[in-house]
């Protein structure tokens, strides 16, 4: 029985999408990945577009300044190998999702396999929660250590059904469809998750126009961060505990959240634990900057300390079941990018960003390529807050590297087939 090519390849980035958010590894992911990428690279008709070489560039100059930073500082074999595995994922996961859609004839296609995927996803995160609530008094904080964080598959497939109304962007058809979206926000929910909740609504406004800077977007936008700063009043002006277990519970860590990113310096004690876990992501970027501003004439500010550089916590934190005192990553991924390429990774990281968001001010000849390209600069704004967090596009659970691919390659195949119909006409 011969397979076809095409079926194949929506195999291949049905793999894609799947296995990240299934095994968090980016070992794994990187080699199954350039399994994947040499498979169809042996397909000569790959062509790629002006928008993903300016897409990925600036990531390739975050990874050839990383290598050559590492030469002038003492690194193992193995944390140089991790490092350059987390900084090339993101540059394979975005070829790799153009490539693959461009070589699939349904385009819709995409949107059908997330939306399905989530589905999955969310059943099954659904049973775990249902099983620890059986054995389990309701804790916010255990619910999500024990069935889960977060899982952007769920995070693209609410916000595609929420955005396509009437079929305005892609037409499958869903069985269940009523069922399927109770399935979706029910998980969503059920993952107590700041980062997804400000995420959909960064993608959603996106994808609709309201992140521009027109007069509708500013108003969206003010609109958007006075809500915002009146919650955060709100949670303020209210007694909440970190003791707290329930709902109560996940409003601390909301409260908590400007804190634990920007808490002033001087005021972190790490032999007060309880006091470093809620600012512990402050902390770990204090050290890494200060390990920078240590180097030799402070190049490490300007060049980073390469690949397989490791942040000195100053003490050993109880990470793991041993402790662990040296890092390879943190949570802030400005500051991570800042450790191993300097000021000018971060530069180029910077250029990449601004890249996706300026695509909303793209001319679009038709609603399609206006979806897809909201869509990028919504993706960008995403992966500029998500950095902040969860290190951005360099997670080692993120597929929004593939969705970015994939979307880069439909921008390209929309414009495209717009061009010759209008040849077409002329003629």
């Amino acid at each position: 029985m011969i397979i076809k090519k095409e079926v194949l390849y929506k195999w291949m980035l049905s793999i894609l999408l799947f296995l990240p958010v299934a095994v968090a590894s980016v070992e794994i992911n990187v080699v199954v990945s350039l399994f994947l990428f040499g498979a169809v690279f042996l397909d000569q008709q790959n062509k790629f577009s002006i928008s993903l070489i300016n897409s990925i560039f600036p990531l390739i100059l975050i990874l050839i300044i990383a290598s050559i930073s590492s030469f002038f500082y003492p690194s193992t074999l193995y944390d140089n190998i991790k490092d350059s595995f987390f900084l090339l994922k993101p540059v394979l996961f975005i070829l790799l999702g153009y490539i693959l859609i461009s070589k699939i004839n349904n385009k819709d296609f995409i949107f059908k396999v997330i939306i399905y995927m989530a589905v999955f996803f969310a059943i099954i995160h659904l049973i775990e929660v249902f099983i620890f609530l059986l054995d389990h008094p309701f804790n916010v904080n255990r619910i999500r250590g024990e069935t889960g964080l977060s899982n952007d598959l769920e995070l693209f497939a609410i916000v595609f059904l929420i955005v396509n109304k009437k079929g305005k962007y892609f037409s499958i058809r869903l069985n269940y469809s009523k069922f399927i979206k109770i399935l979706l926000y029910c998980s969503f929910i059920l993952y107590f998750s700041r980062t997804m909740l400000v995420a959909l609504f960064i993608l959603i406004f996106a994808i609709n126009g309201y992140t521009k800077f027109t007069r509708k977007g500013v108003i969206y936008i003010f609109l958007f961060l006075f809500l915002i700063i009146m919650f955060y009043m709100f949670l303020n002006s209210i007694d909440i505990s970190s003791e707290n277990v329930g709902i109560e519970g996940f409003l601390y860590k909301i409260k908590m959240a400007p804190a634990e990113i920007f808490y002033p310096s001087n005021s972190i004690d790490i032999k007060d634990h309880a006091n470093l876990w809620e600012h512990w992501r402050a902390y770990e970027a204090l050290k890494a900057l200060e390990q920078l501003v240590e180097t030799k004439y402070m190049l490490g500010l300007f060049f980073g300390k390469g690949l397989g550089s490791l942040v000195d916590l100053g003490f050993i934190a109880p990470l793991n079941s041993e402790g662990m005192q040296f890092i390879p990553k943190i949570h802030n991924g400005y500051i991570n990018i800042m450790f191993k390429t300097g000021i000018l990774g971060l530069l180029f990281y910077f250029i990449f960003l601004s890249y996706l968001y300026l695509q909303s001010y793209m001319k679009a000849l038709n609603i399609k390529v206006l979806f897809i390209n909201n869509l990028i600069s919504g993706i960008g704004i995403y992966f500029a807050f998500t950095t902040l967090i969860v290190s951005g596009i360099y997670n080692q659970s993120d597929i929004s590297a593939i969705i970015l691919g994939v979307f880069l390659s439909l921008k390209s195949y929309y414009n495209q087939n717009i061009v010759y119909e209008n040849s077409n006409i002329r003629h």
